[in-house]
């Protein structure tokens, strides 16, 4: 990742595509135009519209990313259900077109060039997801995976989780020093790994760092890349797939590479411009429900509309967040507890809604315009229990290196935590952010958060999480040399009220 924020292969082709539907549906309309006026003496073509076209082709491409429509994961969603989403996604946008022209003082576009545009729109962008999707589906690489030692083998569990229209696991490669106790199919032994890469036409070949300790294979690896074939480390493929890093294989090395990814000047600048612009927008355009959220706060609970409660920011920093109350006022009178959900006893009446709808979390826009947090970025947690945490959680104390945020990378792919392990979870999306935060990034998370807010929540099927946390216990068990017991992660209570 670079200082354009989009040369990570997964974020290049969701900016490639997104571009691509948005010139798509600018030329359709000029096209539309064109071929209505264009025969005349051109008196009669008015080309003041363009600021309003690209405001509806953005909206047109931020709609069908929401929906899911430039996602690498999104080879099962057929042809049929593009086109019912592509012609929703035209609908906002037209709306969208036709407000704003009408808002304006010049002639608004008339009804022809309408039709003309809205029929051109779809069959281009139609046309441009239907070879997406072709791509999608015929694009399969062949990987192995090196193992090395019980480490290495539990970590198999994470190709479960990945795309298997993208990649194809044709088996394991077992080190000269180990022998793999496991199902999957073993393909040979690390001395012979130039061969099997032929037999097996592979494409990726994929190690963890303890594959690099070993002079021979590194040998090979060199050997294999001048040859054409990808090497990686598997924390980089979960990069380029699923977007998180996995705990147990950050290095300090990583560390290191990571934080020096970043672009310095988005950080320092950009980003604190970005984020009192957006906050300052939000706070306008949701004035009128967060008044009408403290007035429901006020008539349906005992107690004050805004709670406050303190939390650890950039550099271990502490300050007071604001959000609407959702809990009766006594609702730690027995300790800090996680909110247990919908069905928590101590919600009040709409508690649950706001929650659901991060609605109780509108205020927080003064922290950001104050400088105490940002739009984006992993969520803060109370100062109480971040010492808990830091011992409990390798590498968690990285999440202090950057300003806590309202939305983040974490929040739009993981549910509301409920656990120590849940956080573990989050600390891997919010790792991941840290490496590749970027503008275009944080537009994309913005544009996630609208998802999010739409469909009440990110939904709770955590086979993902259930498979990496198979992982994280096999490799807990092999880091114990005398079989003793891993250490704990779920026996420490927290709390996100």
């Amino acid at each position: 990742m670079n200082t354009n924020g989009i040369s990570n292969k997964h974020w290049f082709h969701i900016f490639l595509h997104f571009g691509t539907d948005a010139v798509l549906f600018y030329l359709a309309f000029v096209l539309g135009i064109f071929l209505r006026f264009g025969g005349d003496d051109g008196g009669d073509v008015n080309w003041s519209f363009w600021p309003f076209l690209i405001l509806g082709s953005l909206s047109f491409s931020s709609t069908a990313y929401i929906n899911g429509l430039y996602s690498t994961h999104s080879s099962n969603k057929g042809i049929t259900h593009r086109a019912f989403v592509l012609a929703s996604c035209c609908l906002i946008a037209i709306g969208i077109v036709i407000a704003m022209t009408y808002l304006d003082t010049a002639r608004p576009l008339g009804r022809g060039v309408m039709l003309l545009g809205t029929g051109f729109s779809f069959i281009l962008t139609l046309t441009h997801h239907g070879f997406l999707l072709h791509t999608l589906r015929s694009t399969r690489e062949n990987v192995l995976y090196i193992v090395t030692c019980k480490f290495d083998e539990a970590e198999t569990q994470l190709f479960s989780s990945f795309g298997g229209s993208q990649l194809k696991l044709v088996g394991l490669v077992e080190s000269n020093n180990y022998k793999v106790t496991g199902t999957m199919p073993v393909l040979g032994k690390s001395s012979d790994l130039q061969e099997i890469v032929q037999r097996e036409k592979i494409d990726r070949v994929l190690c963890t760092d303890r594959s690099l300790r070993d002079t021979d294979l590194c040998r090979q690896f060199c050997q294999l890349r001048f040859s054409g074939i990808t090497v990686m480390a598997l924390v980089s493929l979960c990069e380029e797939i699923d977007q998180y890093v996995p705990i147990e294989l950050v290095t300090s090395e990583w560390l290191l590479n990571a934080s020096g990814e970043p672009n310095r000047f988005y950080i320092k600048k950009i980003k604190r411009a970005f984020d009192v612009i957006t906050s300052l927008a939000c706070l306008l355009t949701s004035l009128p429900i967060l008044l009408l959220a403290m007035l429901a706060v006020k008539l349906t609970s005992h107690g004050p509309v805004f709670y406050r409660q303190r939390r650890t920011g950039r550099l271990g920093r502490n300050f007071d967040i604001l959000k609407l109350r959702t809990m009766q006022v006594d609702a730690e009178k027995d300790g800090a507890v996680w909110c247990s959900g919908k069905n928590d006893p101590r919600l009040t009446l709409m508690g649950g809604f706001f929650r659901k709808y991060r609605i109780d979390e509108l205020p927080q826009l003064l922290n950001v315009l104050m400088g105490q947090m940002s739009f984006v970025g992993p969520r803060p947690e109370r100062p109480e229990m971040n010492a808990n945490l830091v011992q409990q959680i390798p590498f968690y104390q990285e999440r202090f290196m950057i300003q806590p945020g309202i939305t983040g990378w974490a929040q739009v792919n993981y549910p509301y935590g409920a656990s120590t392990q849940d956080t573990r979870r989050k600390l891997e999306y919010d790792l991941y952010y840290m490496k590749h935060m970027s503008i275009f990034l944080d537009i994309f998370i913005l544009l996630d958060t609208v998802r999010i807010v739409l469909c009440g929540g990110v939904g709770e099927e955590h086979e993902h999480s259930l498979l990496r946390h198979n992982a994280i216990h096999e490799w807990e068990l092999a880091q114990s040399p005398d079989d003793s017991k891993p250490l704990a992660v779920d026996d420490f209570p927290l709390t996100s009220i």
